[in-house]
């Protein structure tokens, strides 16, 4: 039986978009970590000194709510488990809470804080 070339090219299409969105996960690691004058690896760290915790946070907030995920799902948001994963192998319930603190953060408007302006350059 003939494999269905449509089935492949898909596969092949949705490979290269993880591939794209994972570089684009490594691009904003890097960026928090220059913004809190830091390595790409102090964010993988399993530290929990405050200055890398927030760090990862804005990592993770900026994770999910720019990339989205290309795999046919209710939910096209990167997928927390992933953003784990690249922040040094932690729990997608950490990256949920990382997301909702900074996201709280912003929302109460502090514009002194570094994850206002990590994101907002990120625009």
């Amino acid at each position: 039986m003939q494999p269905n070339t449509h089935d492949a090219e898909r596969r092949a299409a949705l490979h290269r978009l993880r591939r794209a969105q994972l570089a684009e996960a490594r691009r904003i690691r890097q960026a928090v970590a220059v913004t809190y004058t830091l390595t790409p690896a102090h964010l993988l760290s399993p530290c929990r000194v405050a200055v890398l915790a927030e760090a990862r946070q804005v990592a993770m907030w900026l994770m999910r709510t720019r990339l989205t995920w290309p795999l046919p799902t209710r939910n096209r948001a990167f997928p927390c488990a992933r953003i784990g994963q690249l922040l040094g192998g932690r729990d997608h319930s950490t990256a949920l809470h990382g997301v909702a603190v900074i996201a709280a953060r912003l929302a109460s408007g502090r514009g002194d804080h570094p994850s206002h302006n990590v994101a907002n350059s990120w625009d």
